[in-house]
């Protein structure tokens, strides 16, 4: 019964459009508002072709330089070596090693895992609490 109930669906769709064509198209022009042939920009096009030219000009010859310079300056940053990298004997709190900015170390509660000092994806650690686990038992 599927088939051919889109048979006929598609059969009515045809003729009503057939029908419905000649109503339309009389009518479309009659409801479409009339657009004006020109656009409204209110410049004209020597004006909007030396904006054009103005702003290639200022991407070229500031925004592109600008970018170039920065990242520069990015990667001296980066390859200087001016930022610290913690290395994980850093991390086991109360070992010694450097003492760790605040931001880095704020917990209050212990992890809700069997090795509640450690990070879920901090592995030296896990194998520190494992290993010590097993001296244990």
């Amino acid at each position: 019964p599927r088939p051919r109930t889109l048979f006929f669906f598609f059969l009515f769709k045809t003729i009503m459009l057939s029908a419905l064509r000649p109503a339309c198209s009389r009518l479309a022009p009659r409801l479409a508002p009339r657009l004006p042939q020109s656009r409204s920009m209110g410049g004209s096009t020597a004006e909007a072709a030396e904006l054009m030219h103005k702003w290639k000009k200022i991407s070229l010859y500031v925004a592109l330089p600008a970018t170039a310079l920065l990242s520069l300056v990015n990667l001296g940053i980066h390859f200087t070596g001016d930022h610290h990298h913690y290395t994980d004997e850093e991390y086991v709190p109360g070992k010694g090693g450097v003492d760790l900015p605040t931001h880095v170390r704020i917990r209050t509660k212990p992890y809700p895992w069997s090795c509640p000092d450690c990070n879920l994806f901090h592995a030296p650690c896990w194998k520190k609490c494992r290993e010590q686990k097993a001296a244990s038992a």
